[in-house]
């Protein structure tokens, strides 16, 4: 029994929306893990040490951040899909 069009586009964007959920929770979880986690304080015996540890937490919070919020774009879009063709 061949599937219909309409069959393989749900399928379809049932898995697209359920990878960009699974994407979503690992950048949420990432993305808290590194806001969280302290800078070790041998790193920051240095003067200099200390400000280049908070520099690269704060690239590494950006990042996680901006993937994050593509994920959710993504996931928010992907859904939408799912609930228009229902």
């Amino acid at each position: 029994m061949r599937r219909t069009s309409a069959e393989e586009f749900s399928m379809e964007q049932l898995i697209l929306s359920l990878i960009s959920v699974v994407l979503f929770c690992l950048c949420c979880h990432q993305f808290i893990r590194t806001m969280v986690k302290p800078i070790p304080m041998l790193a920051s015996e240095r003067p200099y040490a200390r400000g280049a540890m908070q520099l690269g937490k704060f690239y590494k919070s950006v990042a996680w951040g901006t993937m994050t919020m593509a994920f959710l774009g993504g996931l928010v879009v992907s859904f939408q899909q799912v609930f228009l063709t229902l």
